[in-house]
């Protein structure tokens, strides 16, 4: 897995010890809303803290799995990560070791799923997410994902260009999608078949994206950029290849063009929860405080809040900035409710220790008697 998507993920809950490699397997199936079966492979994609990770495509019947490694790695296994660093610019947060690089270091241990979610996409649907929590076991079929039909849908987050792709041009996309379905992917034969696709059909902006998230995998940065780029002018509309340029930008440290890019995901859609929350780091980078708290708070009203706890720490600053410690001091603990053991945790830890050092927070234990207090009366 990428370096650029290890960094995304910096925030998962951490398992403890190491330990030999073990796989388990996620399996489902994907149904249309009005309970039939699908009759075409459809795209289902594991995403943590916003980030695709894996991606497997369904039978004809719905039916999907994901192979899990723990303490292994490949392009196909999360990497398992410890001890994340992260930091802003002086203007806006700045969580790390007090150093001047912004883009962290890390090193690897292992991880839980419990930010992790399953989705589906097809064109025309809007997929329900399944939130895959703490899982003590990952044998059981994690359920079924449910895809309700949308126009929005169709237009915001699936290239329409897909439909009027020559033949040849998707039976090459076709094939990249078949290899990426496979258990042991072949990456540079991914990359060659979507190129053959985009080479025949300039157009096909479904090919380029992931052309782009296939040149990730490969640590082709610039030529990742360049596919997203390319897919962001065969369709305007689409918003994916905004998602992926912000976060290229915030890789990057660079906030305004993270900004600007989810910024114009957004506008193709409001209620892309990734793109808010790109949107919400990348603000609250730059010191835009009102525009990343509504960012951040939209993120922590949909259903998928949890997969997302770095809002919390997103707004507990902004809160902090404003003056109103008690807020703050709330969002952090909530911060380390879901993950406790990253070494942000206990920079948060510490933060709050400071606060109620200097009078700025009551103890814990004040708080919990004034609020019984309160429900006395």
């Amino acid at each position: 897995m990428d370096k650029r998507v290890i960094l995304f993920l910096m925030f998962l809950g951490l398992l403890s010890g190491g330990g030999l490699a073990q796989d388990r397997v996620l399996s489902g199936k994907v149904v249309l809303d009005d309970g039939a079966a699908l009759s075409i492979a459809t795209q289902v994609k594991l995403i943590c803290q916003g980030i695709t990770v894996q991606q497997v495509y369904t039978d004809i019947g719905g039916i999907f799995s994901f192979q899990i490694n723990f303490g292994g790695s490949g392009p196909n296994s999360p990497l398992h990560i410890d001890g994340p660093v992260f930091s802003a610019t002086s203007s806006g947060m700045n969580v790390g070791s007090g150093g001047s690089n912004n883009k962290g270091s890390m090193r690897y241990d292992s991880i839980n799923l419990s930010t992790c979610e399953l989705e589906a996409q097809l064109a025309g649907f809007l997929s329900d997410k399944i939130s895959l929590g703490r899982r003590k076991t990952l044998g059981n079929d994690v359920g079924v994902i449910v895809l309700h039909r949308s126009a929005r849908a169709e237009a915001a987050t699936i290239s329409l260009k897909t439909l009027t792709a020559p033949k040849d041009a998707k039976k090459a996309y076709e094939k990249a999608l078949k290899e990426l379905g496979k258990e042991k992917t072949n990456l540079a034969k991914i990359s060659r078949e979507l190129e053959k696709a985009v080479k025949i059909y300039p157009e096909f902006a479904a090919a380029w994206q992931l052309l782009g998230e296939v040149r990730l995998e490969l640590k082709d940065q610039p030529a990742a950029r360049q596919a997203f780029e390319q897919a962001m002018a065969a369709d305007s509309q689409y918003a994916n290849p905004y998602i992926g340029l912000a976060m290229l930008e915030i890789d990057e440290g660079r906030w305004e063009e993270a900004a600007r890019f989810s910024g114009q995901a957004l506008e193709r859609d409001s209620q892309l929860v990734r793109a808010h929350y790109f949107h919400a780091l990348a603000n609250s980078s730059l010191g835009r405080l009102d525009v990343a708290e509504e960012s951040a708070l939209h993120v922590q009203k949909s259903s998928t809040a949890r997969n997302y706890p770095l809002t919390h720490y997103i707004l507990g600053w902004i809160m902090s900035q404003k003056g109103d410690f008690q807020a703050a001091a709330a969002e952090y603990r909530r911060f380390l409710e879901i993950s406790p053991s990253s070494l942000i945790g206990q920079r948060l830890q510490d933060q709050l220790s400071r606060w109620t050092a200097d009078g700025r927070i009551p103890t814990l234990q004040s708080s919990e008697k004034q609020a019984k207090r309160h429900d006395t009366f």
